[in-house]
C-alpha cells in the first residue's frame, strides 16, 4: 500500500536583501563575421582552488555566506516551537533522500572539454528515481505536479542542496585533490523564494564548503518570466560567492541584463539549436554567434546532450568550450563517483 505523501518542512530564515541588479547593455563589436569553422581554442579555464581565501584559515575567513548565515541563526532565534511529524521515513541510503513519499538519489554529469586539459571539473547534479533500473524513472518534476504545493519544489531544491552539501564534507578529498564544482539546477520556485538564498549561505558554513564550489543552473525561460525574482537571485549569489549557469540559452534579449554579471560563469545553449546546427544555416549562425560572444564577456559556452562524435568535433571547431552528453560521460550516482576516483 502507498504511504500517504509526507509534508515537507520549510525552515523559517531570515529574507535576504538585495538591491537591484542595474540593467547592463551587451555590444559586441566586429570588424567581420567570423567564420564557421574556428580552430583557436577556448581561453584556459582557472583552476577551482577548494581552500578559503589565500593566508585565511576557514575560521578566520569573513564574508558574505557568514554574514547571511549569521543572520539566519539570530532569525532562528524567534522561531515558534512547530510540529513534530514522527511518521517514519523510507529508507534512503547515501546521496538519497526521500520526497513526497518517493525515493530519489543524487547523480553527477561531468561537462568534458573540447579542447585542452586541466583546470577544474565541471559537474551538473541530476536528481533521478533511486529505485528505477534506468532513467526513466519517476521523475521530480512529476512529484511536484502531482502534489500542487506551490513551496515544493523550493523544498526540493533545499533538499538537493543539502544533500550534496553532506556528500562533499563527507568526501573532501573527491573534490578537493581534483578540484570540482557541482552546479544544481534551480525551479521557478525556488528563484522566487527570497529565503532560499540565506538557507544557502547558512549550509555552506554549516559544513564548511567554498562557496565557489557551487553553482546554480538558471533557464532562460525563468530570465523571461520571472525578471524581478532573478534579479534578486543573481545579486544574492554574488553577494554568497556561488557561481551562475544560464540554462537553455537562446540569446533572449530578456537574458541579456545578467551577462555582465559576476556570478555568471557559464551559458548553456538549448539543445534545440545545436541539434539542428550542421543542417539549417540559422542555428548555426546562432551556436556561432554565442560561441564568439561567450568569448568577448569572458564566460565559458556549454553544449548540451551531445550524442555523436561528428557534432562533438564541430562544436569544438566553432569554439564551444564544453560539451554534455550521455556519449561523453554517463550519469553517475554519488557514491559511483566515490568509487570511480578511488579506483585511479
Amino acid at each position: 500500500m502507498r504511504q500517504a505523501p509526507l509534508e515537507a518542512k520549510r525552515p523559517d530564515l531570515r529574507v535576504v536583501q538585495t538591491d537591484r541588479l542595474p540593467k547592463l547593455e551587451l555590444r559586441l563589436e566586429s570588424d567581420a563575421i567570423p567564420e564557421l569553422i574556428q580552430d583557436e581554442p577556448p581561453a584556459e579555464e582557472a583552476t577551482l582552488e577548494p581552500m578559503y581565501a589565500d593566508g585565511v584559515s576557514g575560521e578566520e575567513e569573513t564574508t558574505e555566506v557568514e554574514a547571511l548565515a549569521d543572520a539566519d541563526a539570530d532569525a532562528d532565534m524567534n522561531v515558534q516551537p512547530e510540529f513534530v511529524d514522527e511518521t517514519p521515513q523510507l529508507s534512503a541510503g547515501a546521496g538519497q533522500f526521500e520526497f513526497y513519499g518517493q525515493i530519489f538519489e543524487l547523480h553527477a554529469q561531468q561537462l568534458v572539454k573540447l579542447k585542452g586539459n586541466g583546470g577544474t571539473r565541471r559537474f551538473e547534479i541530476l536528481v533521478r528515481d533511486a529505485h528505477a533500473d534506468n532513467e526513466f524513472g519517476v521523475a521530480p518534476e512529476r512529484v511536484l505536479q502531482d502534489v500542487h504545493d506551490p513551496s515544493a519544489n523550493s523544498d526540493l531544491d533545499r533538499i538537493v542542496v543539502e544533500q550534496l552539501l553532506i556528500w562533499m564534507g563527507e568526501n573532501r578529498p573527491i573534490w578537493e585533490q581534483e578540484p570540482s564544482s557541482f552546479s544544481v539546477n534551480v525551479g521557478m520556485g525556488t528563484i522566487a523564494d527570497p529565503k532560499f538564498a540565506s538557507f544557502v549561505a547558512s549550509a555552506l558554513k554549516n559544513h564548511k564548503i567554498p562557496a565557489k564550489a557551487i553553482g546554480f543552473e538558471i533557464p532562460e525561460k525563468s530570465c523571461v518570466e520571472q525578471v524581478r525574482d532573478v534579479d534578486m537571485f543573481v545579486q544574492a549569489c554574488e553577494k554568497i560567492g556561488c557561481h551562475v549557469v544560464l540554462d537553455d540559452f537562446t540569446f533572449h534579449h530578456n537574458a541579456m541584463r545578467w551577462l555582465g554579471s559576476s556570478a555568471l560563469k557559464f551559458v548553456k545553449l538549448d539543445p534545440k539549436i545545436t541539434a539542428v546546427a550542421m543542417k539549417e544555416r540559422v542555428p548555426q549562425a546562432l551556436v556561432v554567434a554565442i560561441a564568439q560572444a561567450s568569448k568577448v564577456l569572458g564566460l565559458s559556452c556549454v553544449a548540451k546532450r551531445v550524442d555523436t562524435p561528428a557534432v562533438r568535433d564541430w562544436l569544438s571547431a566553432v569554439g564551444l568550450d564544453y560539451a554534455q552528453g550521455f556519449l561523453l560521460d554517463q550519469p553517475r550516482s554519488l557514491t559511483a563517483l566515490v568509487a570511480a576516483s578511488a579506483k585511479k
